[in-house]
């Protein structure tokens, strides 16, 4: 009759228990992995609502008996006009998002995607005090109006750029668009050439940008 010696038996349970704890071990990283992961998209979600609920208020009312002498009316007056409003907020969040203290933040996508929002909320609600003032003049409101639906514009591009940009493989993108820029910025340790070229080809294809007029950096 064939028999095991008591030194095998106890070896292979030895084996089994190794590879059982090593099996284990593995599990318990893919189940952190994926906590980790849900935690993250979570929380995008939420700084998300938070300020697509701010960017959403495109036209507000102004409340009944208030002093419309307080809302700044940009005019010839001022020395202020539309387009240096525009130029002052597109020139905050660039400096914003290409700052190097900002670039080395573990969550800087979901820091600086919500101050791009809030920047862009800002501006539009000071847009919309000019269209909903009574002193304003009709070409000031249809100017007004017509930058407002720009700027939503481009919020919709920055949208589907960073979508189409990470399904090209890149774990995060924040992009910022203008009118005569872009600045991208994506979540990886190096960017090869052929990084760079999938890159502007996405945001060439979205936008009526050229090649020179397209920024695009690693986060650090």
């Amino acid at each position: 009759m064939f028999t095991i010696k008591k030194p095998a038996i106890i070896a292979v349970l030895v084996i089994l228990l190794v590879i059982t704890g090593y099996i284990n071990h593995n599990l318990t990283k893919q189940a952190s992995a994926r906590v980790s992961s849900d935690y993250q998209n979570y929380e995008e979600e939420e700084l998300a609502k938070q300020a697509q609920s701010e960017f959403g208020r495109l036209v507000p009312t102004i409340s009944e008996g208030e002093d419309t002498d307080d809302i700044e009316i940009l005019d010839s007056e001022s020395g202020k006009t539309l387009d240096d409003m525009i130029i002052e907020t597109e020139a905050d969040i660039s400096e914003t998002i290409s700052n190097k203290e900002s670039l080395v933040s573990k969550n800087y996508f979901i820091e600086q995607r919500l101050a791009r929002d809030k920047l862009r909320a800002g501006l539009i609600d000071r847009l919309n005090d000019i269209v909903n003032n009574e002193n304003s003049s009709q070409e000031m409101v249809t100017e007004a109006q017509r930058k407002i639906m720009e700027i939503g514009e481009l919020s919709e591009k920055e949208l589907t750029i960073e979508g189409l940009i990470k399904a090209k493989g890149f774990e995060e993108a924040l992009v910022f668009l203008t009118v005569d820029e872009a600045k991208v910025v994506v979540g990886k340790e190096e960017l090869t050439e052929q990084d760079v070229v999938k890159i502007l080809e996405i945001v060439l294809s979205e936008t009526d940008l050229d090649a020179s007029d397209v920024n695009i950096m690693k986060k650090n």
